[in-house]
């Protein structure tokens, strides 16, 4: 996926398309792909990965996403993924948003897992294309470390996608822009957690596992419509 995905930039960066490269692509990267000698398979949920969590201890699971509204913390998009890098998920999250609602974000606030070179790429095609400002992290921060402030002067003209990134979140719109997230999206899945038990899924395999994440994002959904709108917002049923 990761190959198809790189070809295709390429392309679109290129003005061309080929869809039977891109799946050349993945199927030469695929060829070559090989399991590491100590690389182990669950039996019970093979489609579930052996992940770190956030207290650092590996545990077999799934990688689940969501896009959240600032406004009432509305999950926009939901999806779960067996791969542990957030980093392949960027652009298909923003895609799925945007599906859902017919809109595309004025601004996206993603961690540190999300920056690799593809996604600040995609990012600054987002920008032009969609109008999406994307904020990146491209490091992670010790606890208490506070973010050091934007060299002076002009941006090199040599800097990297990265360095621009990092310069950017420097800034005070910069720090102000993203502090936000840790308001907007990290207490939805504090929320889920504690209010629907969502710390572990019931389902096994990734379709299960997916459609199971969804529901609990469904509810979660429910629950803030209602405390905004109240049952003045529902629509009465007609049978």
């Amino acid at each position: 996926a990761h190959a198809e995905d790189k070809e295709r930039r390429r392309q679109e960066q290129a003005g061309t398309s080929d869809e039977l490269a891109v799946t050349d692509a993945g199927e030469q990267a695929a060829a070559v792909a090989r399991p590491k000698p100590k690389a182990q398979a669950n039996f019970t949920d093979p489609d579930s990965r052996i992940m770190k969590n956030s207290d650092g201890a590996y545990i077999q699971a799934y990688n689940a996403q969501a896009v959240v509204d600032e406004e009432h913390q509305v999950i926009t998009a939901a999806d779960v993924t067996c791969n542990p890098s957030d980093a392949l998920n960027y652009t298909t999250m923003l895609d799925q948003s945007a599906a859902n609602t017919g809109v595309h974000p004025k601004q996206a606030l993603v961690d540190a897992g999300y920056c690799s070179e593809i996604n600040l790429e995609a990012a600054r095609e987002r920008q032009l294309a969609c109008g999406t400002d994307t904020f990146m992290a491209t490091g992670r921060l010790a606890h208490d470390e506070q973010v050091p402030p934007a060299p002076r002067g002009r941006i090199p003209k040599d800097a990297t996608l990265k360095e621009r990134m990092a310069r950017k979140l420097r800034t005070k719109p910069g720090k102000a822009a993203y502090r936000r997230r840790k308001a907007i999206v990290e207490p939805v899945f504090g929320q889920i957690m504690t209010c629907h038990n969502g710390r572990q899924l019931l389902l096994r395999g990734e379709d299960g596992a997916r459609g199971e994440w969804q529901l609990l994002a469904a509810c979660h959904n429910l629950r803030k419509i209602f405390r905004h709108a109240g049952t003045t917002g529902l629509a009465p049923l007609t049978g």
